[in-house]
């Protein structure tokens, strides 16, 4: 399993025990991350749409830092482990 896949798991894990969660946030998690796992299993690697994702990514980090801590390191991961793939 590459360190992309495992970043992958731990957040839906951190979002899966995430309380208190609001449910357009965790919705739109949801959301990011069924598509970057689409991108993922896709044959291009290098879609437009993974640039908006990492996008909605930080922003979803930067809003859960205070009241999920945990969450959004979990989230940053997944961003680090995106930029080191190329994605």
């Amino acid at each position: 399993m590459s360190d992309l896949q495992r970043n992958l798991a731990s957040l839906h894990d951190a979002l899966r025990g995430a309380q208190h969660l609001d449910a357009d946030e965790r919705a739109m998690l949801e959301t990011v991350l069924a598509d970057i796992r689409r991108v993922l299993e896709g044959s291009s690697l290098q879609d437009a749409s993974g640039s908006e994702h990492g996008d909605a990514l930080e922003g979803a980090a930067v809003r859960l830092e205070a009241g999920h801590p945990g969450l959004a390191g979990a989230i940053r991961s997944v961003l680090d482990a995106l930029g080191k793939a190329g994605i």
